[in-house]
């Protein structure tokens, strides 16, 4: 069972925000909305960065996820918030030594990323994580995705994401047409257009494991699917141009 963020207060939904996007029509908004939390509640995976607000084990957790399936990540997850349970901790470890505890995760720019975002954490904010947008994409190795996350699962705001298993399913059920590479303006749109008002925590981390268990780069669960009476994908068809999206981690 998925853990939901029902219990936490969201900043974000105090304030008036624009979420359209081009062409998106209200009653599909409104289904796809209501059957990908149902489906959730049923289907989502039990993973332990769901067990935490804490934005350093959030962080840790996303980046680790980049281009790694979770079965890899988990067990070094534990790992490496055991050796390093705090971005001072992290910040005061040699770089060379978070290197080898990351082994064998690979993409090893990513520990060496992680160890500067500590040690800037720690020298301008006091070893907490700020939860401003502009504030975390100052940081190098945190692109719009990541800081969509944490402010999203650490500090649950309605921020929108765009990992590879989102694009998939954006694309698939709303779009069809085109290179989604080439057109991820619209997909952040609708990313962004889609949250239920103060239900960004939930609905990320529903899209995901939609994109990640039912709606698949191969051989997706289309008979399955609650939303194959209006996908534009649907039925899919592997060998179409329209099919290839990518899958990298999760």
């Amino acid at each position: 069972m998925p853990t939901t963020s029902g219990s936490r207060t969201s900043s974000q939904s105090k304030k008036t925000r624009a979420k359209k996007a081009p062409g998106l029509v209200p009653s599909q908004k409104r289904r796809f909305q209501v059957r990908l939390l149902k489906w959730y509640e049923k289907h989502g995976r039990d993973l332990p960065w769901r067990k935490t607000s804490d934005p350093y084990h959030i962080l840790i957790s996303e980046v680790m996820l980049q281009q790694t399936q979770v079965d890899r990540v988990i067990p070094k997850y534990h790992e490496f918030l055991g050796r390093y349970p705090s971005f001072e901790e992290l910040a005061d470890a040699p770089v060379s030594d978070v290197k080898k505890t990351w082994y064998p995760l690979g993409y090893n720019i990513r520990p060496e990323r992680l160890h500067s975002i500590a040690c800037e954490t720690v020298e301008r904010y006091g070893g907490h994580l700020p939860s401003d947008a502009d504030e975390l994409l100052s940081f190098k190795g945190i692109g719009r995705y990541t800081a969509g996350a944490i402010r999203s699962f650490a500090f649950n705001e309605d921020a929108p994401i765009l990992d590879t298993n989102v694009i998939r399913v954006l694309h698939r059920v709303f779009m069809a047409k085109g290179d989604p590479k080439t057109q991820k303006a619209r997909l952040w749109q609708l990313s962004e257009a889609l949250i239920p008002s103060g239900k960004g925590y939930d609905f990320n981390q529903a899209m995901m494991d939609f994109g990640a268990t039912c709606c698949t780069a191969r051989n997706p669960s289309c008979r399955r699917c609650p939303m194959k009476s209006f996908c534009k994908t649907y039925p899919f068809d592997q060998k179409s141009p329209r099919a290839a999206v990518r899958h990298e981690g999760r």
